[in-house]
């Protein structure tokens, strides 16, 4: 049996989401955006806008729709969203780790599965 919170429950249901993306939200309360700063200061990242931007994206994308079931869904999706500056060749210079696994680790969100794979943390 799966332990609910019932205050979220109505909670969600008053706003308008479902449950899930409830607890999804909730379990990314913990995360600051200071912590990120700092995190990726030590991987050697200056965060910029476009930074935020990935960041917010992926955070949103996650309450939204859970944990991805593949890599390969989310850098799709961050290559359409950034296709005007270069997509993916443009992430991979914002993100040298990887735009789903290092952006995903600053994001604060789970990476999906197969995030570990070397083509989805290489840099060109």
């Amino acid at each position: 049996m799966t332990d609910i919170d019932i205050n979220k429950a109505i909670g969600a249901q008053q706003s308008g989401a479902s449950f899930e993306q409830a607890t999804r939200a909730d379990e990314l309360r913990d995360w600051s955006r200071e912590a990120a700063t700092e995190m990726a200061g030590a991987e050697g990242l200056q965060l910029g806008t476009d930074h935020w931007r990935v960041i917010d994206l992926l955070r949103t994308t996650y309450v939204e729709r859970g944990r991805a079931p593949h890599a390969r869904i989310l850098a799709s999706m961050l290559d359409g969203a950034f296709a005007a500056q270069g997509g993916s060749k443009y992430l991979y210079q914002l993100f040298p780790g990887g735009p789903v696994t290092q952006g995903s680790r600053l994001a604060g969100v789970p990476a999906p599965h197969d995030a570990e794979d070397k083509s989805f943390g290489t840099s060109f």
